[in-house]
């Protein structure tokens, strides 16, 4: 609909550089002619972050200027803007040269002139004039591009039907030359629309049509849908739309492809109960929250359970409530709970083998083909979830159905280690040694697991790039400071001390600690550029990059981890699209160590205080020539320190739902993704 075309704009207004720039402190909207004033009741039921300089009325987001300042510094209680959005300042009847010109502002707009330096202006030109209406409906950089006709009765149209074109799909509007009666058309011709946007806000739409488009809907709506528009009562018209027959077929056909819009109307439709016997279902929110409101009460009750009774009623609610998934209210997101219940039986899918394999990389391999998908699954379900309670009910079933496979696979893995041997060493120096190949940029995000790399695929090739997906062995132990360092441009030049206590290497030649300091250094000498911020730097050279530091995000969420990784991929996209857009040909995205994430702690091992120099969650530095009853491996950078592992998935300090620094395929299987931007 329009109105999106409007909302994308004025948010976009305020993208800026971080590098080099500050966030804006608001978006100021001036408009001296009032053009866009009647509009902005629906104009603020899209935009919750929109405020406006008038008498104050709070409950309608209006304010005096003081007023305004106060709301965008989050001090008042009857304005509370939401977090993460850039305030938008509408300012009715003001140009922006009365902001322009302090000295001369009047009082009235006095307190909001500062803004003018620290805010963005919503502007039709860089010469700050006002976005007029028609200027944005025909404006191409906008999107819409419509051809006007520029009598002044088609001007006057626009304006006196505003509200009503914001909520018209655009390509109604696309392709024809716009006229006065064309206009009035979306007035007068689209009764479905009109009952949808009167349900949705029933007193200020009559307010709004007061004189005769009020008194045309009420005659249409009496004649040809059965009902009187009533503000007071709006029982009848709902359950009409809810039954969706005859003339309501098509009302309902429109609300479908609307529906993202109305919300208020979406809240009055979850009162409404079916009023017969036989009726469709899908048609009820009512309905759908009963569904959900059942799938709640069984997963409760699941806690302490056993994994086949937990199986049993996942399966049983799934044949039951699935149907679900094609209703409009699971598109609009009001099937949290049926959401879950598909990650849940996912879960219990890719956990009934707790699976094993002649070698850690024939282990691996099956990782890599399916098994990773139960990781996946575990992550989703608690990223869905909307609060602490749903946390908890997820945190019980998943204890019961993903933590136990997951200590079962892990220790397979590791028997398989120390039989075996670990096959990571050759694979890390191989992977260093290509770094010198060709022009491209080497990108690091800390902490990428192989699932989550497979969900960044996905974004990537939404790029058009073409994306590789391999894996590598991380360094051990799978920390930060030794895995990080194994894959850099500089690895050659590192080696670890005997006496080591922090698992960071050296500079072989100076036995410097490697801090960031010498990397850097490190990198200029061998010709690499080190691209800071949004730096894009010369695309014919080698560059590294590291963006997306997952790792830090984990200790710090813990077991809310889950819920923030698609912020975190996202950024690593927009990065990695700004140096496609800067001329980079070629993209390699490596990363340190994987983690382990558990919904209910790691249990805590125990290795005795005499045998350790240092201790870690999921590993310890074994003082010389002392060994350890569990699996040890020697540290990547020096064979002659040996380092203990933590049995399974507990760990030497407990307590955590996130670590990594252990020994198993999610920690230590990590990805690497090779993007080529396509002829």
């Amino acid at each position: 609909m329009i109105i999106d075309y409007l909302v994308r704009q004025l948010r976009d207004c305020a993208n800026f550089n971080s590098a080099v720039q500050v966030a804006p402190a608001a978006i100021l909207w001036t408009d001296i002619d009032k053009q866009w004033q009647s509009a902005m009741p629906f104009i603020k039921q899209q935009l919750p972050e929109l405020i406006e300089l008038g008498e104050y009325k709070p409950e309608d987001r209006i304010g005096p200027a003081i007023w305004i300042k106060c709301a965008i510094a989050g001090a008042l209680e009857d304005c509370q803007l939401p977090e993460g959005k850039t305030p938008i300042i509408y300012l009715p009847g003001v140009g922006r040269k009365d902001l322009r010109a302090i000295e001369q502002c009047p009082d009235f707009l006095r307190p909001l002139a500062e803004l003018q330096y620290r805010g963005c202006w919503w502007a039709y030109n860089t010469a700050g004039r006002d976005w007029s209406v028609s200027s944005f409906l025909t404006n191409s950089k906008v999107g819409l591009g419509l051809e006007l006709a520029k009598d002044k009765k088609t001007l006057d149209a626009i304006i006196q039907v505003l509200p009503d074109i914001l909520e018209t799909p655009a390509e109604r509007l696309q392709g024809k030359k716009l006229t006065a009666d064309e206009f009035y058309a979306i007035v007068l011709n689209d009764p479905a629309k009109d009952i949808l946007g009167w349900l949705n806000n029933p007193t200020d739409k009559e307010a709004q049509w007061l004189g005769s488009k009020w008194d045309i809907f009420s005659q249409s709506c009496g004649q040809n849908y059965g009902f009187t528009p009533m503000h007071s009562d709006l029982s009848q018209p709902l359950s009409l739309l809810c039954e969706a027959e005859g003339v309501w077929s098509d009302v309902w056909q429109r609300f479908l492809d609307t529906a993202s819009n109305l919300p208020v109307l979406l809240r009055s439709l979850a009162e409404v109960e079916p009023s017969d016997l036989a009726f469709e279902a899908e048609r009820y929110l009512s309905e759908n929250s009963r569904g959900e409101l059942a799938i709640e009460h069984e997963l409760k009750a699941l806690k302490d359970q056993l994994r086949k009774d937990v199986k049993a009623t996942v399966e049983r609610l799934w044949h039951e409530q699935s149907g679900r998934q094609s209703w409009i209210w699971t598109t609009l997101g009001l099937s949290v709970w049926l959401s879950i219940l598909s990650e849940l039986k996912a879960v219990l899918e890719h956990t009934e083998i707790p699976f094993n394999g002649s070698t850690p990389q024939a282990m691996a391999e099956f990782y890599q083909e399916r098994f990773w998908l139960a990781d996946a699954a575990a992550i989703a379900a608690m990223a869905k979830t909307r609060d602490i309670h749903q946390q908890e009910v997820i945190a019980d079933v998943l204890t019961i159905i993903y933590t136990p496979w997951l200590e079962q696979v892990t220790l397979n893995f590791q028997t398989l280690v120390e039989q075996k041997g670990y096959p990571g060493d050759n694979q890390i120096e191989e992977s260093t040694a290509h770094y010198s190949a060709g022009s491209e940029v080497i990108f690091f995000v800390d902490g990428l697991r192989f699932d989550t790399a497979k969900s960044l695929e996905v974004k990537l090739e939404k790029l058009g790039l073409k994306v590789g997906l391999t894996t590598q062995w991380s360094a051990l132990p799978s920390l930060t400071a030794t895995a990080k360092a194994a894959v850099t441009p500089v690895a050659d030049l590192l080696s670890g001390l005997q006496d080591n206590e922090n698992f960071t290497p050296v500079l072989t030649e100076t036995e410097f600690e490697f801090s960031s300091y010498h990397f850097k250094k490190a990198l200029a000498d061998k010709g690499w550029q080190y691209l800071d911020g949004l730096e894009t730097g010369e695309p014919n050279g080698y560059a590294w990059v590291q963006t997306g530091d997952l790792d830090n995000m984990g200790h710090a969420q813990q077991r809310k981890m889950p819920m923030h990784i698609d912020a975190v991929l996202n950024d690593v996209v927009a990065r990695i699209e700004g140096l496609v857009n800067a001329g980079w040909k070629r993209i390699k995205i490596v990363t340190d160590h994987g983690w382990l994430w558990v919904p209910n702690k790691l249990a805590e091992a125990s290795i005795p205080k005499t045998l350790v120099k240092k201790r870690l969650a999921r590993c310890a530095i074994l003082k010389d020539n002392m060994g350890s009853t569990g699996v040890t491996v020697p540290w990547h950078w020096n064979q002659n320190v040996t380092i203990a592992m933590a049995p399974g998935i507990a760990g030497y300090v407990g307590g955590d739902y996130y670590s990594h620094g252990g020994l198993s395929l999610q920690e230590c299987l990590t990805p690497v993704i090779k993007l080529h931007v396509k002829a």
